[in-house]
């Protein structure tokens, strides 16, 4: 029971670290970052998120699913407010700098396909 309650974080905090490694504009602190993001990012996709999804239920069905993005990247915007050890600055791509919103963008879908990557070995 106890490991089933656990898993989500460890597997958002494993996730940040791989993605902190592998991605030079991601800055991690230290340890504590770590858990206290992990802690965050889940309670915020857990508990913050399907509210905000419900509240924009009709302009996610206009867009066909396409405004879940957008809500990713606030949830995202959201994490990084609240943990302040945790940094992401503009992503270069092969020599382009994307602003905020687009470098957020990128990261969002990183996070999403390396947390189902790790969920697989946890």
């Amino acid at each position: 029971m106890i490991k089933k309650i656990l898993n989500p974080f460890i597997n958002t905090g494993i996730t940040l670290v791989l993605l902190a490694w592998l991605l030079p504009n991601i800055t991690i602190n230290d340890w504590t970052t770590i858990i206290f993001a992990a802690i965050i990012f889940t309670l915020i996709n857990r508990l913050v998120k399907p509210i905000i999804k419900l509240l924009t239920l009709p302009i996610n069905f206009i867009t066909l699913g396409l405004f879940s993005v957008v809500i990713n990247i606030g949830m995202l915007m959201l994490a990084l407010w609240l943990v302040p050890g945790l940094i992401v600055t503009p992503l270069t791509i092969m020599g382009v700098t994307l602003g905020q919103f687009a470098t957020l963008a990128v990261i969002s879908v990183l996070l999403a396909m390396t947390q189902s990557l790790v969920a697989v070995f946890i």
